[in-house]
């Protein structure tokens, strides 16, 4: 008697657990990616100043929203994209940084000991990789 009520039990619940169904939640990112190279010559520099060059680039998609809500990350490639290093980061002695503002991103590459005898060493290629994304804004700490 207690073989088949057990033998009972078990299949009325693995017929009950069969029947569900799993429900997975999809939701739908709107995170933007942005790539574009950098090349030699097209750093800038402030006159008299060797050991700081930047460059400026035009997001027209970094909106408002990002810059106050939302999340906007920047990487960069010295190596045709084999592989990216998050900025900041420091690169063959160069100290790479990033600052952006509605619809521009600058990057930074500097001595990290800000020395006016030094002039910075350029990479050939920079490969930039920005990154917008969505987050729900839940408040001011």
């Amino acid at each position: 008697m207690k073989r088949l009520l057990l033998l009972l039990i078990g299949a009325t619940t693995a017929v009950a657990l069969s029947s569900c169904t799993k429900t997975e939640l999809v939701e739908n990112t709107s995170n933007r990616s942005y790539v574009y190279t950098i090349v030699q010559n097209q750093w800038q520099w402030d006159n008299g100043v060797t050991y700081q060059v930047y460059y400026d680039k035009a997001i027209p998609a970094l909106t408002d929203y990002y810059l106050l809500e939302g999340s906007v990350s920047v990487a960069i490639s010295f190596d045709d994209e084999a592989s990216y290093d998050i900025l900041p980061t420091t690169f063959n002695g160069v100290a790479y940084s990033v600052n952006y503002t509605v619809g521009n991103v600058t990057i930074y590459a500097e001595d990290p000991l800000a020395d006016s005898e030094i002039e910075v060493p350029l990479p050939e290629n920079a490969v930039v990789k920005v990154i917008l994304s969505d987050a729900d804004f839940a408040g001011e700490l």
